[in-house]
């Protein structure tokens, strides 16, 4: 399967679960968008250098159909696209919450549409739901994989705000903003 593959070249990180039932494949977690250097004479690997944050994605019979995550910087985008694009469905629906940008954006690159989102802080699955327009009682009895699914369907109608730009019209729309931090204070 997909995200086993994933896993053998390292690219899953900070897993939350991955999980096969049926034809579906869904994975959260994070996913490396640049490996770190190897660490050791064994060919250990040192933490990735960058990756995308609390992905949400399902793949049905290897090819992602949903695909959902955080970047601290829109500049990442394209390293998305290197490592991942190849295994896009056709009609994959791609959504992403970006740190620094804050106005939504539907960027036309590699003949996708992105939805791109401003978002400092929150939860991206409750951000999802929030864009599905489910609640949590939608999900009542679901394995994991079964509420990316029903998410996914759920998403069949959405139409991404923002305004149609290139990758190269949206990295100059970037703004100066962090991922804001909580913690004890």
């Amino acid at each position: 399967m997909l995200f086993d593959t994933y896993e053998q070249k390292g690219l899953l990180f900070n897993m939350n679960f991955k999980e096969t039932e049926g034809n579906y494949a869904a994975y959260r977690g994070d996913l490396v968008l640049e490996l770190g250097e190897v660490g050791d004479a064994l060919g250990h690997r040192k933490p990735p250098t960058a990756t995308i944050k609390n992905t949400v994605v399902l793949a049905e019979v290897d090819k992602i159909k949903l695909y959902v995550g955080s970047l601290d910087d829109l500049a990442l985008l394209p390293k998305v696209l290197d490592y991942y694009q190849a295994d896009f469905a056709a009609d994959v629906k791609l959504i992403l919450f970006v740190v620094n940008i804050n106005k939504p954006l539907v960027i036309e690159t590699s003949g996708y549409s992105i939805s791109a989102i401003g978002m400092q802080e929150g939860l991206i699955w409750n951000e999802l739901i929030d864009l599905a327009a489910l609640d949590k009682g939608d999900f009542k009895g679901q394995s994991a994989t079964e509420k990316i699914v029903t998410v996914y369907k759920a998403l069949s109608d959405y139409k991404p705000k923002g305004d149609k730009v290139s990758l190269e019209e949206a990295l100059t729309r970037t703004v100066e903003l962090k991922r804001a931090g909580r913690g004890p204070v």
